[in-house]
């Protein structure tokens, strides 16, 4: 853009040159005294008159009220003589369609025709406003937002965390910004996982993943992630990545809670029903796609009615819950155990044939009949066998250990008999 000082130099040279690159310009220029005596088509195009009406008007007239004796005593002063350069970013002006025209004014005092004149080139920043505008509403919806929001460069490191960042994590901003997003670190994830993310965003895709963080007091949240690489002007490079994150730690523990109640007998706190049917399934699976065998256990507490009849069934739970205890104390990690029902509970003995079944079952046996519930009284249980067979199904599977416990029971109780 040429300054004021540049055209009139070109209209002391050549009042016709000046005047075919006014006319070719995107900026708007004039020149005036009292009245305008000079507008280009960029200037007409501005404020909405036509040539011939901004000639026959004073450049105040284009002011509005408020502004207007302010812009006539500076104009006056100019035309009286006065030598100044005047930039102005902040004085709007008024379409002939009564809407506001935000602009940049750079004016000067010349000589122009045997008297002192201004003249002035104007710049429509309405755009440049309108999206200052913008981005301070979306500052400040960043800030207000209930949702995580931080900028981060290429290498990482934050350079901008919005208010929820700072309230879930625990930290102010000056102990955010400037670090990476290891400081949120929990060590929850491997090093695959950061590396599989990393991954993604410098390739230039976006990432969404639920990351488990830690605040600054050492609790555990649930982030729901999504990273978007930010690319520069041309689209070739990544200069920034946006992550806007949501705390979900409330809805996880929840969804835990429910699972939990799901899969989980509430007195004993071993697997229920559901889960048994559901980890006998998965061993089936598992057999049928290879050469590999596991053995089902059903045991049953011996006169377990008598109990509930004699002390009561708050003692009788006691058992139960006692009960569930020692088993699970004497099997291994890769075993299932639960209950079936009732006084009535199923193990799965991964990977084990039918005479380790056997030395488990009596095993299991004799330390529940050497065992002294509540330190008063002793219970046994009755164990039925059965080791997998080629071709089983669930239903097959329950029938026969169903019949070998019965069978225990038919021959005494207090032992354990394979089917």
């Amino acid at each position: 853009m040429k300054n004021a000082q540049s055209c009139l130099a070109l209209i002391e040279e050549s009042e016709e040159k000046f005047r075919k690159i006014a006319e070719n310009s995107f900026v708007g220029m004039f020149i005036y005294n009292e009245y305008f005596i000079y507008v280009n088509d960029a200037f007409v195009q501005m404020t909405g008159y036509t040539k011939s009406e901004l000639l026959a008007m004073h450049p105040w007239d284009l002011a509005p009220e408020t502004y207007k004796d302010m812009l006539k005593a500076l104009i006056q002063k100019r035309l009286n003589g006065e030598m100044f350069t005047s930039i102005q970013n902040d004085i709007p002006l008024v379409k002939k369609d009564g809407r506001p025209l935000a602009v940049k004014i750079s004016t000067e005092t010349i000589h122009y025709q045997g008297e002192y004149a201004g003249i002035g080139i104007l710049m429509d920043i309405s755009d440049i406003i309108k999206k200052n505008q913008m981005i301070k509403v979306l500052v400040q919806a960043l800030a207000q937002s209930d949702d995580i929001v931080f900028i981060s460069d290429v290498q990482g490191t934050i350079e901008y965390a919005n208010d929820a960042l700072l309230t879930i994590y625990g930290y102010t901003e000056d102990e955010v910004v400037g670090q990476k997003p290891q400081l949120f670190s929990s060590k929850r994830h491997d090093n695959s996982f950061y590396k599989k993310l990393w991954n993604t965003i410098l390739s230039g895709n976006n990432y969404h993943q639920t990351i488990i963080n830690k605040t600054k007091s050492g609790s555990i949240v649930h982030i729901d992630t999504k990273i978007t690489p930010i690319k520069d002007d041309l689209n070739e490079k990544i200069s920034y990545f946006v992550v806007t994150a949501r705390d979900i730690t409330k809805q996880v523990l929840q969804e835990k809670k429910l699972k939990k109640l799901a899969t989980i007998d509430t007195l004993t706190q071993v697997a229920n029903r559901y889960q048994l049917s559901y980890h006998l399934d998965a061993f089936i699976k598992k057999a049928n796609e290879s050469d590999y065998s596991f053995s089902v256990l059903m045991f049953d507490i011996d006169y377990f009615k008598k109990i509930n009849d004699t002390y009561g069934h708050y003692v009788g739970d006691c058992v139960l819950k006692a009960f569930s205890k020692i088993v699970m104390q004497n099997i291994r990690a890769v075993d299932k155990f639960g209950r079936w029902g009732g006084e009535e509970f199923l193990l799965l003995l991964e990977d084990t044939n039918e005479h380790e079944a056997m030395q488990i079952g009596q095993k299991l046996n004799r330390i529940v009949a050497e065992t002294k519930f509540e330190a008063l009284y002793s219970i046994t249980v009755s164990i039925g066998v059965t080791e997998y067979r080629r071709g089983d199904t669930k239903e097959r599977c329950i029938e026969r250990v169903d019949n070998a416990l019965y069978a225990a029971k038919n021959l005494g109780r207090n032992r354990v008999v394979f089917n």
